[in-house]
Formats: C-alpha cells, structure tokens, sequence
C-alpha cells in the first residue's frame, strides 16, 4: 500500500493512493472540489504508471489553467 498527500498552493491537495494492482486513485482537490480524479472508480483503464502519470499531470495542467 502506498499513500501521499500532497499540500499545494491555494488550497489544493494532491491525493495518491495505491492499494493494489487494480485499487488506485491519483486526485486534485480543491476544498471539497474533485478537480481531477484518475481511479478505478472513475473508470480509468490502468495501462502502465507511466501512462497514468502522463495522463493524469496532463489533466491537472489543464484544470489549473482553466482555474
């Protein structure tokens, strides 16, 4: 098991949590706000870490922009 909380400017939180092979979740949170949320949960297909932290860094540039 492997969990990290990452505190960030303005109120964001990161969020990592890997439980086992097919239990993640990678977030972006702001408050109570959901940002960006890559999971099992939420249907993202697990290809390799890689392609999970491409994915998902891609997606908190694009949020935080947006923001």
């Amino acid at each position: 098991m492997f969990e990290e909380r990452f505190l960030l400017a303005d109120g964001l939180v990161m969020e990592a949590r890997i439980l086992d092979g097919t239990d993640f979740v990678l977030a972006l949170r702001q408050g109570k706000t959901t940002l960006v949320e890559y999971s099992n949960a939420s249907g993202y297909e697990f290809k390799s870490v890689e392609k999970l932290r491409y994915d998902f860094e891609r997606d908190v540039e694009d949020a935080l922009r947006k923001g």
